[in-house]
Formats: C-alpha cells, structure tokens, sequence
C-alpha cells in the first residue's frame, strides 16, 4: 500500500532534480565555466536543459578573426549591435559572424526556453511541502533554482529584446560565413545541419540548399586538414547506411570512403573494442585488398599528420557541434 506521502515527495524530488538541473546552467552563464554535456545528463535533465546549454553559452571572438575593434561584451544587446557585427561578418571577420551565428540562435529558442523553465517552475511550485526533512530540502533547492533560472532569463530578453524576424532570419547565413572562415565550431555544425538549422528560413531561401551543397566537400577537406574531430564525427553518421542527413545526401554512398572514415576515427578512439570495429568490418567487407590496403594507409598517415595522434575526446567530448561551449 502507498503511504500518503509518498506521491507528493516524488514530486518534489522530480522537480527539484530539474531544477537544480537548470541551476547548473544558470552557473555556466553567469561564470562563464566551461561545462561538459553528457549523455547521461541529457536524459536526466530533459529538453530544457538542452535548450539551456544553448541559449547560455558565453561568447568569445573565434580564433583567427581579424584585429580591429571589440567584439561587445557578451550579453550585451544584439539589436543595439547588430547592424556593426553583420558589417564585419559580411567583411570577413570570423568573430563577428560567429557571435551574430551564437547571440541569434540564443534568441530563437529564447521563447521555448522560456515556456519550458516556466513550466517546470510551476512543477516546483505544485509539489507541495513535504513533511520530512529530505522533502523540505529538496523542496528549498528547487525553489533557490527556480529564482535563479529567472534571472537567466531576465538577462536573456533584455539581451534579445527588439531582435525581429529579420534578424532571426540572418542565422544560417551567418553560420556559413563563419564555417567558411574556418570557425570549428561553425563548421561542424553548418555541415551537420546547414541550412535546415531554420527550416522557415529555407523556405523562403531555397538557394540555401545548393549553396549547402556546393560548399560541403569544401568544409570536409578543411575539417580533415585541421585534424577537426567534430568534422569527422558528423561524417562517420553521413555514411552509415541508410542515413538520411542533408550530409549524407551530399557524400553520397562512397563504401571506400565510408571504410577511410571510420578507421582514421578507430585509431582515434578508446582502446575498448566497440560498435566502430563492427562498422569497419561490415565497411571492408565492401572493398577488395588494394582499396583496403590504401585506405589504411591513408587513415595512418592522416592520422600522424593532421590530428597529430591526437585521441579524439583530446579537445573534450563530441557533443551536438550546433551547442556551441563557453570560452
């Protein structure tokens, strides 16, 4: 038989687990630490802890942007500042495009955000007082989570306020631009999702999918250059078969390259044994002793050369490249 109490305290404990769930990306926001996501997290922390990570990352100018004046300080108004960084995204500036890429993909999922911690703040506050001191405490967490979760938020709409649809509209764009100024980031992600990134924007520019298309292979061979393991993480799903990315529509079924992949990802990975020797396998199968025979050779010498027998979590671990982290 359930006691009584025992409803009410799962609740509580649900909600406070989200809540303080929320509390640690409010610390990433407002003390700029980088945080590793987890997959683990993920499942526990839900959707809005996703959507959080996102819309709280904190800017820096990316690597290689040109000298010249300061990017404004992060959390600073876009529209106030939009019009100067579009102007020197459009001249080259890979730190502008990519702070335009990163402040508007903030203030897109800003409404979801907001309906999302709303709703589990009202969770927080259905859950009742409980009569026991673990119900209590967890009930005082939940609520302290809750009240900084509103903070975030207000920091967010004053960050976002008057940002329109044009602007909005300005992401994928911008996104490119910075993937082909060679932001990593940008780059993993452009080529993860491009343009369906915002699918009412494609819409309206269906140009976006040739452009997409005609600039993918570019951004591959600059990723594999850089010794980019992001790049390669997103081409290793492409070829998997039966994928159906916007990637892998545009690689195509490429069974040599698919094996060249994948090896030049296994010496890259974990000494365990795991799915990616069953993926090589099943991908050599395909090819005959030559193509094998180069294919190894190529992943080795690209592996010394690029990535520098670099491992891959070297740089932290393969998240969504389109979560930018905190600097």
């Amino acid at each position: 038989m359930t006691r009584p109490s025992s409803v009410p305290l799962k609740r509580v404990r649900i909600a406070a687990a989200i809540a303080l769930a929320l509390a640690a990306i409010v610390a990433v926001y407002l003390m700029g630490r980088h945080q590793g996501r987890l997959a683990s997290h993920e499942e526990a922390a839900g959707p809005v802890a996703a959507e959080g990570r996102a819309a709280t990352d904190t800017l820096a100018p990316a690597a290689g942007a040109p000298s010249g004046a300061a990017l404004p300080p992060p959390g600073a108004p876009l529209k106030r500042g939009f019009a100067a960084l579009q102007a020197r995204a459009d001249a080259g500036d890979a730190g502008a495009a990519t702070r335009l890429y990163r402040d508007l993909s903030q203030c897109r999922r800003f409404a979801r955000l907001e309906r999302d911690v709303r709703r589990y703040s009202d969770e927080v506050m259905a859950g009742g007082d409980g009569a026991d001191a673990r119900s209590r405490q967890g009930s005082r967490a939940a609520l302290e989570a809750a009240e900084a979760n509103e903070r975030v938020l207000d920091a967010l709409r004053a960050q976002c306020q008057g940002v329109d649809a044009a602007m909005l509209g300005a992401l994928v764009p911008n996104l490119h631009k910075a993937a082909l100024l060679g932001e990593p980031y940008a780059r993993a992600c452009y080529l993860a999702r491009g343009p369906g990134l915002d699918a009412a924007g494609l819409l309206d520019h269906p140009e976006r999918l040739s452009a997409y298309r005609g600039t993918a292979r570019t951004l591959i061979e600059r990723g594999i250059a850089d010794g980019d393991w992001r790049v390669l993480d997103q081409l290793r799903g492409a070829y998997e078969p039966g994928a159906d990315s916007l990637l892998a529509a545009a690689v195509g079924d490429d069974a040599a390259q698919r094996y060249r992949y994948l090896k030049l990802f296994r010496l890259g990975a974990p000494s365990q044994p795991g799915a990616t020797d069953e993926d090589l396998a099943t991908a050599a199968a395909r090819l005959g002793p030559t193509q094998l025979a180069d294919a190894d050779a190529w992943a080795a010498r690209t592996f010394n050369q690029n990535f520098h027998g670099r491992r891959i979590d070297a740089d932290g671990p393969l998240w969504d490249p389109c979560v930018f982290p905190s600097e």
